[in-house]
């Protein structure tokens, strides 16, 4: 507002607030019967009182005005507070849930790692035991069949590469001598019973009976020996038997 227009709009306030106050002042001299003499004075007491009014009703329109927007930025407001409380209480409960999954994690990580341990030391402890009781079932059977130390030794060195690589030592320096008192069907059977508590295949087990008994099976192909592996008619100095390994172990328990 330009000054020409401030002082304008000034003088008719204060034109407006003389007539009021001489319309009052009338009217009071009128009610009260006072004398026309005291008219000034009754006018400047009515106009003092309007200046007032007006300065009062200036000052509560004042705080009106800046009331109203502080009202309106609280209502605008709340809605969001309440979202952000909520949100800090939903964040704040994510972390405490994220600390607990990440202690249960780390819980379980080393259960686990403590177990999977545990477990592969016991699996190597069963494999050495199996072993074990496979190589003393070789001991004793070639031992009884009449085989001299060295090639009983050969034998299960064998034995040992096979069950533990799950295919047959090729060696051309394995010597077994051949016995007549000891047939083919004795041997694959042999061959069978130590193949069949490790769950070997046909062919590397045909192929074991190939390269360590060569002498019997000169004559004959893996795949011949492979149709044959297991031979349970008649009586043969070596039997089929599916339970060679538990009855040494349980020979070795004792």
């Amino acid at each position: 507002m330009s000054k020409k227009q401030y002082k304008l709009q000034t003088l008719v306030i204060e034109l407006v607030s003389v007539l009021i106050a001489s319309f009052v002042a009338f009217q009071v001299c009128n009610s009260l019967s006072v004398q026309l003499g005291y008219f000034p004075f009754v006018l400047v007491g009515c106009y003092i009182v309007l200046k007032l009014i007006y300065h009062i009703c200036i000052l509560v329109v004042g705080y009106a005005m800046k009331l109203i927007p502080i009202i309106i930025y609280r209502r605008e407001a709340a809605p969001v507070l309440t979202s952000s409380i909520g949100a800090v209480t939903e964040y704040d409960s994510s972390e405490k849930s994220n600390d607990a999954f990440r202690k249960r994690m780390e819980l379980f990580h080393y259960e686990y790692q403590s177990e999977k341990q545990e477990y592969a030391k016991r699996k190597e402890q069963e494999d050495d035991a199996n072993l074990t009781a496979m190589l003393k079932y070789t001991r004793d059977t070639f031992f009884r069949l009449g085989f001299d130390e060295a090639e009983v030794f050969q034998i299960c060195e064998c034995v040992r590469y096979f069950l533990t690589n799950r295919q047959p030592l090729s060696n051309t320096e394995i010597r077994i001598s051949k016995r007549s008192t000891v047939t083919q069907i004795a041997l694959k059977n042999f061959a069978w019973n130590i193949a069949y508590p490790y769950n070997i295949s046909g062919d590397a087990t045909a192929a074991f009976v190939f390269n360590t008994f060569n002498e019997w099976f000169v004559n004959t192909t893996i795949a011949t020996i492979k149709k044959t592996l297991r031979t349970t008619n008649g009586r043969h100095k070596i039997e089929i038997d599916e339970k060679i390994l538990s009855k040494y172990l349980g020979d070795n328990a004792k």
